[in-house]
């Protein structure tokens, strides 16, 4: 007859790697990529540890690999293995003998395979600290996790080399990390070249299907954006750009990052630019409430820094009547165009637009510069306005936009 299951049965090895495997599990289901469930590993295992491929190409590593595994830099900036660290690997001990070894550089390997080929090898450095059981048990249970994350990766299209960093999210959630613990992350975090950021926000309109189609967005994006400075977080794909990638993508006369937003039926919301990053959630909000505000005005690409008026629009209309805080002169000469088929209004906004330079408002309107003075004083007696100091001038031209970003709005 089967033994029912008795808690009290398991031992404390038992129960410790229960709870190491919960940590584990919830890291791979964060969908915060193979670098995150590395860093987990380095947790349980407190030991130096290495994921490589066959070639003994490097494809994730904990902080401190470095000091106990030695690595060459290939010409496209790829870590591999040196030929006699990897031959110490291959050579090494099964995992049913390792124990027997008196030697304090051992290494605990598991091999890593997909449908029964080997990809690779993920490899515990013992660094004086004697192998324990649980470390046998627990490799066992790490592997596969680490297999399906690979597999993860080839689904969404992802270079192991460059795998989207887990440290990213941390920042858009606003946890505040400690300057020495980005410091050890610098071996894999290499999207930070300049002193300004900025987080862009990718999204669609048509979320289920933009969800459907997030590898083929993958595969195209990263001709534009190197993987490692994207993650897939709600609502859409989170990017972090420094300057260089900035200009590249916004300010570059030959960019086609436009048309790619544009035929993809994609929307992207880009924040200011900022330059601390435990500043990220913030700015990360930035840049949703942009992309939101582009999708209402079917804009592809929206900078919150030309959002603010939007904002204060949507602000007030959820509480107000947008009317309510209209300039009497803008109220005024809305009904006066209306009636008499003129265009006072669009003259009042360009002068203001134009202050310093009425010669080039006068060219927008298509009419005379003396003809624009002859109706801005018009406009001063019909309004009862002076447009002589800058409180005046403020509320009547916010009134202005104001009213065609209601007209714009759906």
């Amino acid at each position: 007859m089967k033994k029912n299951f008795d808690i009290n049965d398991l031992n404390e090895i038992d129960i410790k790697l229960a709870l190491y495997m919960q940590d584990l599990f919830d890291g791979f289901c964060s969908n915060r990529g193979l670098q995150y469930l590395i860093d987990k590993a380095r947790e349980k295992f407190a030991r130096p540890l290495i994921l490589i491929d066959t070639s003994g190409k490097l494809l994730a590593a904990s902080y401190d690999a470095e000091n106990v595994f030695q690595f060459v830099q290939s010409e496209n900036k790829n870590l591999y293995l040196t030929e006699d660290t990897l031959s110490q690997i291959c050579s090494d001990k099964t995992n049913d003998n390792i124990e027997k070894e008196n030697n304090s550089k051992r290494n605990l390997i598991s091999s890593i395979k997909i449908d029964t080929i080997e990809i690779g090898k993920f490899v515990v450095y013992e660094n004086s600290i004697p192998f324990q059981d649980i470390d046998f048990m627990l490799i066992d249970k790490v592997s596969p996790l680490i297999c399906a994350q690979l597999q993860k990766n080839i689904f969404l299209n992802l270079d192991n080399n460059n795998l989207p960093n887990y440290l990213l999210a941390d920042l858009i959630e606003g946890k505040q990390i400690d300057e020495s613990i980005i410091k050890n992350k610098q071996h894999y975090l290499k999207w930070a070249r300049t002193e300004y950021l900025y987080i862009m926000v990718i999204g669609s309109n048509r979320q289920e299907a933009f969800d459907s189609k997030i590898p083929s967005i993958f595969r195209i994006l990263k001709s534009y954006i190197p993987v490692g400075q994207c993650i897939i977080y709600a609502p859409g794909i989170v990017a972090f750009l420094d300057q260089l990638l900035f200009d590249k993508l916004f300010n570059s006369p030959n960019s086609e990052f436009n048309d790619f937003l544009s035929k993809n039926n994609l929307y992207a919301g880009i924040s200011q630019k900022y330059t601390l990053l435990n500043d990220s959630k913030k700015h990360y909000l930035n840049a949703v409430t942009a992309m939101e505000i582009g999708l209402k005005r079917n804009m592809h690409c929206s900078f919150f820094e030309d959002c603010t008026l939007h904002i204060i629009y949507e602000l007030i209309s959820n509480k107000y009547d947008q009317m309510d805080f209209c300039h009497p002169a803008v109220a005024m000469l809305m009904v006066y165009d209306k009636e008499n088929g003129t265009n006072f209004l669009e003259t009042l906004k360009q002068y203001i637009f134009y202050s310093s330079s009425p010669g080039e408002a006068a060219k927008i309107l298509n009419i005379h510069r003396n003809t624009l003075f002859y109706r801005i004083n018009k406009i001063k007696d019909m309004a009862g306005i002076t447009l002589e100091h800058g409180d005046e001038i403020c509320k009547i031209f916010l009134s202005i936009r104001l009213l065609e970003i209601k007209v714009e709005t759906p």
